[in-house]
């Protein structure tokens, strides 16, 4: 190493960088970000499935829904949203309906499953003694993560627009709908919070304290806004993957952007495991 950069290295910023960068590659980051990516892009389908086969065996009114939706949504995606109605409420089926429901907790089982073994990777924690224990635990989270995951879109797509829209059916006063404008997206970065935190804490064999807790959970939320933000700004305006892949093009963008995310969330926990180590190092000392 250079003798200028030895200082930098010494410093405390320049020995978490390096724990870090080693333990990227140590643990293997990148491969178990590409298997928590598999596991995140195939949650999606079975759902889709559940969902599409549960709204046509509903047997729903189409054009009643149609012209409810008339005021809210724009003339194109109307059109979308009717053909899809009319297409599920003539295809579904019961069979459909249970393999869709397997598969959506099946999948979001090995995604919760794959999470937890790569925190209790960068914890430096052995396989769990209790095996139904841990079994019960990713069950547990598996659950809570759907849960999320639902909140999470609705609180994404709930606008003034839909509640504006919703105030025609049930009273909702001006001052709440202006509240909701506001402070909604700061809702959704505490559901996320929540949802990471948790995810590192019931990784654990034992209950941990906050700061070995928090530092990797505000870490993995701040650097996924960034990675998406960025990944996106890239998308629009320098890859432009339909062009070569058609209707594929939205898939390989899709498995990109939860590759980027699944590796924030294990490197966040890898932040974690980093400070714990610093602190021990202190401690020799």
């Amino acid at each position: 190493m250079p003798k200028w950069l030895k200082p930098a290295a010494d410093s405390w910023p320049g020995r978490f960088l390096t724990q870090i960068l080693r333990r990227y590659f140590v643990h293997d980051v990148g491969r178990q970000g590409a298997a928590l990516a598999y596991y995140l892009l195939f949650m999606l389908f079975p759902f889709l499935i559940f969902l599409s086969s549960l709204l046509g065996l509903l047997d729903l009114d189409v054009s009643g829904i149609t012209g409810a939706l008339n005021n809210l949504l724009p003339a194109g995606v109307l059109e979308v949203v009717e053909t899809y109605l009319s297409y599920v409420s003539r295809t579904s089926s019961t069979a459909m309906l249970w393999f869709g429901l397997i598969f959506s907790i099946y999948f979001p089982m090995r995604a919760a499953d794959c999470l937890m073994y790569a925190v209790r990777r960068a914890y430096h924690l052995p396989r769990p003694k209790n095996q139904a224990l841990y079994t019960v635990k990713v069950l547990l989270y598996t659950v809570f993560l759907l849960v999320t995951i639902a909140l999470t879109l609705a609180l994404a797509t709930v606008g003034r627009a839909a509640l504006q829209f919703l105030s025609r059916f049930f009273v909702l006063p001006e001052a709440f709908i202006d509240l909701w404008s506001d402070l909604r997206f700061l809702i959704l970065g505490g559901v996320m919070f929540a949802a990471v935190g948790l995810l590192y804490a019931a990784a654990q064999d034992s209950r941990q304290p906050a700061r070995s807790i928090v530092p990797g959970t505000l870490a993995a939320l701040l650097a996924w806004m960034l990675v998406s933000a960025g990944f996106s700004f890239y998308v629009e305006n320098f890859a432009n993957y339909s062009v070569i892949y058609g209707a594929l093009g939205t898939i390989i963008v899709l498995m990109m952007w939860l590759n980027l995310t699944a590796v924030v969330l294990i490197m966040g926990a890898e932040v974690n495991g980093a400070l714990l180590a610093m602190r021990g190092e202190k401690k020799r000392r």
